[in-house]
């Protein structure tokens, strides 16, 4: 019983340490998500969810499953090529074949991979994005706990608007909004969306939150690079 124990163990951990799997799980994925394509394309409801509004994770705990199923489905998979992926690094650490820099770089795009994984999980617990026109000289109450007021809307080649983020009337912050030049704070984001000048002067403000936006940032960073000095090492082979 403890050699059938052993030996099933052993072959689980092959498994686990496979590229095969983690081809096979890159393809499932894949394939879940053009069908989810096809299920956001027919259903409004879906693609609303997906683009803004609160946190992605609490519509999908009480989201219809017919809608959402290829969503957890994604999610499944997405776990097991990120057990997959750490297996794979823990092995390649315990045989230590070839130096240093040829040992570190392929765990190098592993850590990018799991961090980038690590900041789509935040931003679908925690992330939000919220839209509307605020006239010039309103008050917007955000849930963040700090007011948006709109000082003053200009149009014409750089349309822009000056903002006041305020607490309890008290400033906190006073910035310009333009179009690519949003305004940052706390970990949020303001963005102009439009400026109308008519019936009265008022922007379309965007104001979004994705906590895992400096994550995903560290993890394309060390994808990119582990990705670089491994092709560079393959160069050099050659």
């Amino acid at each position: 019983m403890e050699f059938s124990f052993s030996k099933g163990r052993k072959a689980l951990w092959e498994a686990l340490t496979s590229q095969g799997l983690a081809v096979w799980l890159i393809g499932l994925e894949t394939a879940v998500l053009l069908v989810g394509s096809v299920i956001m394309a027919q259903n409004r409801e879906v693609t609303g969810a997906m683009s803004g509004g609160p946190p992605l994770f609490l519509w999908l705990t009480s989201g219809p499953l017919v809608l959402t199923w290829w969503l957890w489905a994604a999610i499944l998979v997405l776990a097991l090529l990120a057990i997959n992926t750490i297996c794979c690094s823990v092995e390649s650490v315990r045989r230590k074949k070839g130096g240093l820099v040829t040992l570190l770089a392929p765990q190098v795009i592993h850590a990018g991979f799991l961090l980038i994984l690590v900041a789509h999980l935040m931003s679908t617990l925690g992330a939000s994005k919220l839209t509307g026109e605020l006239p010039e000289g309103a008050l917007a109450r955000l849930p963040s706990g700090f007011d948006l007021f709109l000082a003053k809307v200009e149009s014409g080649t750089r349309p822009n608007a000056e903002v006041e983020l305020l607490s309890q009337g008290i400033v906190l912050k006073r910035g310009a909004l333009a179009p690519n030049h949003p305004v940052f704070f706390r970990g949020y984001g303001f963005y102009l969306q439009d400026v109308t000048m008519q019936p009265f002067p008022a922007a379309v403000i965007e104001v979004s939150l994705e906590p895992g936006a400096p994550w995903a940032l560290l993890g394309a960073v060390f994808f990119t690079a582990g990705a670089v000095l491994l092709a560079l090492l393959k160069t050099r082979q050659e």
